[in-house]
């Protein structure tokens, strides 16, 4: 899954997002990009739990086509 986060500016931003996820999913797998604001997560969660996990941590998230 490819999630765009348009408010990651830094490696700050990223650390949390990585927390939110695998918070929910302890072996998900995060490859983040901030420069590009991408993040790629491979889990066995739902698309739309990682977006609320996302969302929860105080980005916005959507699911990348």
């Amino acid at each position: 899954m490819e999630f765009a986060i348009p408010d990651m500016t830094c490696g700050g931003c990223a650390n949390a997002i990585a927390r939110a996820v695998t918070g929910l999913d302890p072996a998900a797998k995060l490859d983040v990009d901030v420069a590009v604001k991408i993040v790629k997560v491979a889990s066995s969660l739902p698309p739309q739990r990682v977006i609320e996990a996302i969302e929860a941590a105080g980005f916005h998230a959507s699911l990348r086509t």
